[in-house]
């Protein structure tokens, strides 16, 4: 052991200080892991999205790998690729049927165009009508020939624009297969890092565990606990009312006999997954297809999508994702906004869990902070 001398620096005897050294060289190798992260931040998305979908199923590996077979636990791995097998299973049958369906709904497609014309210029003539009885009575200045003429121009160029879309379809068709086949890689990847992240959670916890100071680690354990049932309101929770909105969706739409059922559903689940904007945005289409039928039958699908959206508010937000997990409308609202200017549409997606987990830090340090002002040692724990 070296002796002291008494002459020298006050730094330098606080950073020989083996305390200080410790956390010294855990600050700076969270600093390096940060760095890295925002260096190579371009490459990021497959491994975010894998996270994520390890978050989304762990339950389902938990449940799995207690089970015993043998008197032995099933291992993490097997549970992985059994519950890969099972969803690729219901996808395909799915998959099957759905094509199958977008492909006739989309084959209508063209018709769904042409009777808009078709009703729009009826729609048109009542309109010109009117407004010419209404000009008669009231001495009015009125040349019908020209309005109409007008109108007609319009008409016309609105159905050379969607011939010109129909033989653009060809293309369209040929960059779709293109982005299919690096979506199927990417799906390959995503789903690849996802089974090594289910299968290494324990070690991972692990590792980032044995970042934190001795000292540190009962704080650092709440705030963990914390993130945990926030990210599993958010994320899990809005998964799940994603599906729950787009099954209920499809019903009424196949009920109500709106064209497009499957189409708009699908739309309406993935929109729901960005909380506020994302119910409002996939009400529009619904509503303007239930249009093209009749005012009625737009009316009855605009009351449906409220009535789920009530739903989801009042029943299922709670029950699924938890009070604990609840972040403010306006808290939402600006995280949507941060992540769409700051990564467009992959930072709408993240802006809710990463808000969750900075809304889950902040309350932890704030009741910390409140905790060491009235005199308690007591370390409050993070969950909301």
């Amino acid at each position: 052991m070296l002796t002291q001398d008494p002459n020298e620096p006050g730094w330098i005897r606080w950073i020989r200080n083996p305390r200080v050294r410790r956390a010294l060289i855990l600050t700076l190798l969270w600093v390096f892991m940060g760095v890295v992260l925002v260096r190579f931040r371009a490459v990021l998305l497959p491994f975010a999205l894998a996270l994520l979908l390890a978050f989304i199923v762990d339950p389902l590996v938990e449940l799995l790998s207690r089970q015993k077979v043998r008197g032995k636990n099933i291992p993490r791995g097997v549970a992985i690729i059994g519950l890969y097998l099972v969803f690729g299973t219901v996808l395909w049958i799915f998959g099957s049927w759905a094509v199958s369906q977008v492909a006739k709904e989309t084959a209508g497609l063209g018709r769904v165009t042409k009777s808009l014309l078709v009703e729009g210029r009826a729609m048109t003539g009542r309109l010109l009508d009117a407004a010419e009885a209404f000009a008669v009575d009231n001495a009015l200045p009125w040349k019908r020939a020209e309005i109409q003429q007008l109108v007609e121009q319009n008409m016309a160029s609105t159905a050379d624009e969607v011939s010109r879309f129909a033989t653009s379809l060809f293309i369209i068709g040929r960059d779709v297969v293109g982005g299919a086949v690096k979506a199927v890689f990417g799906a390959f990847l995503v789903l690849m890092l996802t089974a090594f992240l289910s299968m290494d959670k324990a070690r991972i916890i692990r590792f980032f565990h044995s970042l934190v100071p001795p000292e540190y680690q009962a704080a650092y354990e709440n705030i963990q606990a914390g993130m945990g049932v926030g990210l599993a309101g958010v994320v899990r929770g809005q998964v799940l009312i994603c599906l729950a909105n787009g099954v209920l969706t499809f019903i009424g739409l196949w009920l109500l006999d709106v064209k497009l059922p499957l189409i708009l559903a699908t739309v309406a689940a993935t929109f729901s997954l960005i909380p506020i904007f994302g119910s409002i945005l996939s009400t529009l289409p619904i509503v303007a297809m239930a249009l093209t039928d009749s005012f009625a039958k737009g009316v009855f699908a605009l009351l449906w999508v409220i009535g789920i959206h009530l739903v989801e508010a009042n029943l299922l937000n709670p029950k699924i994702m938890g009070d604990a997990a609840k972040i403010h409308p306006v808290l939402v609202v600006f995280a949507l906004i941060v992540g769409e200017q700051t990564a467009g549409l992959m930072g709408a997606l993240f802006a809710v869990p990463v808000a969750s987990v900075l809304v889950t830090l902040f309350k932890f340090f704030h009741r910390r902070a409140l905790a060491a002002e009235g005199g308690t040692a007591d370390i409050p724990s993070a969950e909301a």
